[in-house]
């Protein structure tokens, strides 16, 4: 009898740890990615992005963007616009995420804050494309395996 209960717990403990690992595979929410540049305000943006901060990360991409700074620092600051914007339900989102995919055709990371700034905005069909441009670009990224992950378990 005592190996018979051994047994049915040792079933119901990795019932549940199956069950565990499965969530686990399935996000709440999409995974936006931080950029970093050679300009301080790049930086600093990049650095709210990784922290959730997303009003003092808009303020500097939008610092870093007004600047006079290089084009590839600008596309660095729209990326993290992008994702600032978006966490903050802003109207611009929309044009800031398209000023990072125009300006950086080939960076997953602009594809990603674009997925998921659609993803937040219930745009699932527009996130699941600007995702799967993302794992074109790099499957082996994080933020890209993660939102696969929530494209795949939406469906």
């Amino acid at each position: 009898m005592a190996a018979l209960v051994r047994t049915v717990f040792a079933g119901a403990a990795l019932a549940l740890a199956a069950g565990a690992a499965s969530a686990q595979e399935c996000p709440a929410e999409p995974a936006f990615v931080a950029v970093t540049g050679s300009n301080s305000d790049v930086r600093a943006s990049a650095t709210y992005v990784a922290r959730a901060d997303w009003g003092v990360a808009q303020h500097f991409a939008t610092e870093a963007i007004e600047s006079g700074t290089s084009s590839r620092n600008k596309a660095a600051a729209y990326i993290n616009l992008c994702a600032a914007l978006a966490n903050q339900r802003d109207a611009g989102t929309a044009d800031a995420c398209e000023a990072a995919v125009t300006r950086s055709p080939e960076r997953w990371e602009a594809f990603t804050n674009r997925g998921a700034a659609y993803w937040l905005a219930g745009d699932q069909d527009a996130a699941s494309e600007a995702f799967a441009r993302a794992a074109e670009l790099a499957a082996d990224e994080a933020a890209v395996q993660t939102n696969s992950a929530l494209v795949s378990c939406a469906s």
